[in-house]
Formats: structure tokens, C-alpha cells, sequence
């Protein structure tokens, strides 16, 4: 059901009023954008590319043995995962993917952004790099597209490894800035104006270590190709999908995961609280939910030390040979 205008506000003056705010959001915003911004930092795995559907995803990869495939969310890219690839790799073959309109991937040429279909576009790409079975791990809008991936093709995948994402309908209240980015053309608006400083507050307030999120970190992960406007319309794609009908689908199987599973959260996650990760851990029988301190939703730019190391443990801790 789709709530209605406030009190008083008929559709055009809500939208005035969302104008306004959203213009004042910017102008706060946009105080802190006043800084010299380096170079993007260079990547420390060269990157590869596979054509999916049509859509040219670009990933890296390191190691060999047992394929762990790495899925990140909103607004990150593989980039995410800089600092884990290297000790995750003496265990077996890393692949961390650009998903379709993140970091220097295509766009989904349909526009189409919903769970189900990056679910769909997963098992492709596991399938264009002869991946027969993997440990999947996901965080963020990776994280039912993952388990969606693994729910429909329970043969793809070994393990699982959960980090802060959401799997259940009980979503915590959307910001006020992305609900002003959920309408239309305000949200277009919005992010020609301040694309960038939208994403670095979502970075910044998603983790505890703030010195990690530098002007030079930012651009990598907005405008990696130095084109902003494809996260831009990713973002507000993600943000207008309906995630309801995928989640329930999720929700109503993952009492059939009996897999090895790995549930990381964070306990100061800005974003997705804490009653999300025991509800997976609930619903997941057999299940291990590892609590991090001090740590905020980007967990592998807070403590990418501590999550790699509950990893491998997880994994056995056996190197790859």
C-alpha cells in the first residue's frame, strides 16, 4: 500500500516541498566538497572482463581451488573488497564482480534493477567463468541477489557467507533523502546536483574509521570511469525497485538453506540494524552470526582484517594448493 501525501499537500505541493528540501540537503552536503581529490587509487588486482546477456561485467580475480565469489551493494563496486582479496586468495579462487551499473561495468540495458534480475545476471556470469559451485559472499543489495542466485540453483553454491544486508520485508524506514530521490524528476535532480556527496555521507556514515573514506576512495567508487552519471541512475534505479515480491520469495525459503552458513553484522550499522542479521540467523538453521564492535555497515572498510580472518576460519583455514 502507498502512503499518501501529508495532511494539507496536494501531489504538486509535496513535490514542491521535497524540491526544497532536497536542495537544502545539497547545499549541507555540499559544504564539504570543497577539496582537492587525487587520483583514483590504482588498483591493486588488474581487472578482467566477461560479456553477460550483452552487458560487458568487469571483475577481478586472484588465486586458484575453490571459487569464493564476492558481491557487493549500494554504491559500491568490487573495490570494496580491495583489502580482503590478497589473504582470501591463499584459500582459493577470488572473483569480486562490478555488478551491471556499478564500478566499470554496463548498465543494465533494460533497466531493469530488480533482485531477481541481478540474480539472474549472477548465475550468467558464474556460468561464463565455467564456476560450477562457489561460496557466495555478499553484503548490502548483494545479499538477497546472492541468496535469490543460491535459492533458484542450490547446486551453485557450497557456502555462504552473510554480511549486513537485508533478506526479510521488515525493512527499517527509508532516509529522508532517499525517499526525496524516489521521486520522480526530483531524484534526477538531486543526484545531478550532488550525486557525489550523496554517496560520500552514505560512505562516510557507514563506518566507524572515517579517515578510510578519502576524496580519492569516493571517486572510485562514483565515478571510476570518470563518468558520474551511470551510479547516479543505478542508485535511483535500486532505490525505485519494489523489493517486495523478491523478498518474500527469499523469506518464505530460507528455511531451506541447510548449507554452511556465515552471518556477519555489524553492531553499529547505520543502516540495517542488527534484528535483520538474527533474523537470517533465525531463519537459517545451523547458522554462525559473528557480532563485530565498533564496526559500521562497510564492514570491509571498518575492519577488513577482522572479517577476513572470521572468513578463513570459516573456510577451514586449509590453504589453496
Amino acid at each position: 500500500m502507498k502512503a499518501g501525501f501529508p495532511q494539507g499537500l496536494d501531489g504538486i505541493g509535496f513535490r514542491a516541498m521535497a524540491c526544497s528540501v532536497a536542495l537544502i540537503l545539497l547545499g549541507i552536503a555540499g559544504c564539504s566538497t570543497q577539496k582537492e581529490v587525487g587520483e583514483p587509487p590504482v588498483e591493486k588486482i588488474s581487472m578482467k572482463q566477461v560479456s553477460v546477456e550483452g552487458i560487458h561485467i568487469r571483475y577481478v580475480e586472484k588465486g586458484e581451488g575453490n571459487p569464493l565469489v564476492l558481491v557487493h551493494g549500494i554504491p559500491t563496486s568490487s573495490f570494496l573488497w580491495r583489502d580482503m582479496i590478497e589473504d582470501l586468495s591463499a584459500h582459493g579462487r577470488v572473483i569480486a564482480l562490478d555488478l551491471p551499473g556499478f564500478g566499470l561495468s554496463d548498465p543494465p540495458p533494460n533497466g531493469d534493477y530488480t533482485i531477481s534480475s541481478y540474480a539472474r545476471l549472477l548465475e550468467a556470469f558464474l556460468e561464463a567463468l565455467s564456476i560450477e559451485s562457489a561460496t557466495l559472499v555478499c553484503h548490502d543489495y548483494g545479499g538477497p541477489i546472492a541468496v535469490m542466485c543460491a535459492l533458484r540453483n542450490p547446486k551453485r553454491y557450497e557456502r555462504l557467507i552473510i554480511l549486513d544486508t537485508f533478506l526479510h520485508r521488515q525493512l527499517p524506514p527509508w532516509p529522508l533523502s532517499m525517499k526525496i530521490a524516489k521521486i520522480r524528476p526530483i531524484g534526477e535532480l538531486f543526484m545531478w546536483m550532488g550525486g557525489e556527496s550523496v554517496a560520500r555521507s552514505g560512505l562516510e556514515q557507514g563506518v566507524m574509521e572515517k579517515s578510510r573514506i578519502t576524496e580519492e576512495v569516493v571517486r572510485r567508487y562514483y565515478m571510476p570511469d570518470g563518468t558520474p552519471g551511470k551510479l547516479n541512475r543505478t542508485m535511483l534505479g535500486t532505490l525505485r525497485v519494489d523489493y517486495m515480491e523478491d523478498l518474500e520469495f527469499i523469506e518464505q525459503n530460507l528455511h531451506t538453506i541447510e548449507k554452511p552458513t556465515l552471518i556477519l553484522w555489524a553492531e553499529s550499522d547505520a543502516f540495517l540494524p542488527l534484528y535483520l542479521g538474527d533474523l537470517i540467523h533465525k531463519d537459517i538453521k545451523g547458522s554462525r552470526m559473528e557480532r563485530l564492535p565498533d564496526c559500521g555497515h562497510f564492514i570491509q572498510e571498518d575492519q577488513p582484517a577482522r572479517a577476513t580472518e572470521l572468513i578463513i576460519e570459516f573456510l577451514g583455514g586449509q590453504k589453496s594448493t
